[in-house]
């Protein structure tokens, strides 16, 4: 059975601290590991060749990467993992040493993951909109209100001056990566985090291009403030599939995860109660579904299509010694995967599925299976563009390397990975979107199936 993890593997970890009870645990978990514990040199290096053999060997992306020279990189990471000064630096070196891999399913999860025992982050969610770093949600805190932060407001600077884009570089994508450009945004829930209690101070532009400073309290945890980004609500808080009527005849449906035992179930219940005669259309939210159980996602497939759907394509390396001594390249097994409709009641209307930069692994799956059957149109953002099951590799002091085992296609044989899968109708939101509250991408699904064409 093809079982795919989350794309964004350590960010479904970092989500259960979103949760108002649940946060507690991780950080009491984070205090076993402290920012003063040490590594032997031994167990130092041993950690770092471990990162560095199991890529060599099973990850599949190579060749994607031609300016990447593994064996030369790990030799120049040596010295500085001798000289880590604890496990803190040691730990990020192992991150940002992953990281040059550049796939969203590839990475290093430090023990104290997601963060330090004393650090907290901002009440607040970004996301890059026209180029710019924009505020998108904020907590409802006398803090927010008296420093006038609202969702549409431009950060341009932070801490004493230093670029926001500059500062995305050296606090996220230094150490994170989705496997995309577009996609490497998500990873903004750790772009504000810092000593816990600390003030930070951000230059903020106003719709009408006025500048001013705003200085915030990182207490998101420590103040219990209930607030979390989508990304969160959809993978941990709002775990329920959610239906509801859009317009007269239209379902709203959103998925918020293919890694929950039971929405499968959920669906199918929803789909033996329709009325079919009057459903006129269904809108499937996955622009925050980052990925699952491709179990899961097939046998809600299978209650939307009328005959066999193709889903992605998997290569899987098969290193053979022998191969390599004689100038051979690695070979590439091959795997085609399907789907069949159930035996039992389907929907056969229209469908728009909406996607996003955070729609990866099995909801790329889905999205794909459906899109290529001639089942749904694609509505919203480029997806994020993340595949591959993990193989998982203890390391010394209690963290964990996680890394890409396949490589995944379009049905067509065309690339998705590290790419992304383009929608049909790609919507942008902008800046003034935000400010006014407003949903592009929904609105855009909805007038879609408003306007679909009637069989004859």
């Amino acid at each position: 059975m093809r079982t795919k993890r989350t794309a964004l593997v350590l960010l479904t970890v970092f989500a259960l601290c979103f949760l108002t009870h649940g946060y507690v645990f991780a950080r009491e978990q984070a205090t076993q590991v402290t920012d003063t514990t040490s590594l032997s040199t031994e167990q130092r290096i041993m950690g770092l060749m471990t990162v560095w053999s199991e890529a060599k060997y099973n990850f599949p992306w190579f060749d994607q990467l031609p300016d990447l020279n593994w064996d030369a990189t790990v030799e120049a990471y040596l010295p500085r993992a001798i000289a880590a000064t604890d496990t803190v630096e040691y730990y990020r070196l192992l991150m940002e040493f992953a990281v040059l891999l550049k796939d969203g399913h590839t990475a290093v999860r430090p023990p104290w993951f997601p963060f330090l025992p004393t650090e907290d982050t901002l009440p607040l969610e970004v996301k890059i909109i026209e180029d710019k770093v924009i505020i998108v949600a904020v907590a409802d805190t006398e803090e927010i209100k008296k420093q006038k932060v609202y969702p549409g407001l431009e950060i341009v600077t932070v801490d004493k001056g230093m670029p926001i884009k500059t500062y995305f570089q050296d606090k996220v994508y230094r150490y994170y990566t989705a496997g995309s450009e577009h996609g490497n945004q998500v990873w903004g829930v750790f772009l504000f985090f810092g000593a816990k209690n600390s003030i930070l101070d951000l230059k903020v532009k106003e719709m009408d291009g006025r500048l001013r400073t705003v200085s915030l309290t990182r207490n998101l945890f420590s103040s219990r403030i209930p607030f979390a980004p989508q990304y969160m609500r959809w993978n941990v808080i709002e775990r329920n599939l959610e239906v509801r009527n859009m317009a007269k005849g239209i379902l709203y449906v959103r998925i918020p995860s293919f890694g929950i035992q039971g929405i499968e179930d959920e669906f199918i219940t929803m789909i033996d109660g329709l009325d079919l005669g009057a459903t006129k259309g269904m809108v499937i939210d996955l622009r925050y579904n980052s990925g699952g159980n491709s179990a899961i996602a097939e046998k809600i497939i299978a209650c939307l299509i009328d005959k066999k759907v193709s889903l992605p394509i998997m290569k899987y390396p098969q290193y053979i010694g022998a191969y390599r001594a004689w100038g051979k390249k690695t070979q590439l097994l091959e795997s085609k995967a399907s789907t069949v409709p159930r035996q039992g009641k389907r929907y056969l209307g229209p469908i728009v599925v909406l996607t996003g930069i955070a729609t990866a692994s099995t909801a790329e799956d889905f999205a794909i299976g459906l899109k290529f059957a001639g089942r749904a149109l694609l509505v919203g953002e480029r997806t994020a563009g993340s595949a591959g099951n993990t193989l998982s590799f203890p390391l010394p002091g209690g963290g964990n390397f996680e890394v890409s085992t396949f490589r995944a296609y379009l049905p067509d044989g065309s690339e998705y990975v590290h790419i992304g899968v383009m929608p049909d109708v790609e919507v942008k939101t902008t800046q003034r979107d935000i400010y006014k509250g407003l949903e592009p991408i929904l609105a855009k699904g909805l007038e879609i199936i408003k306007k679909w064409p009637k069989k004859s």
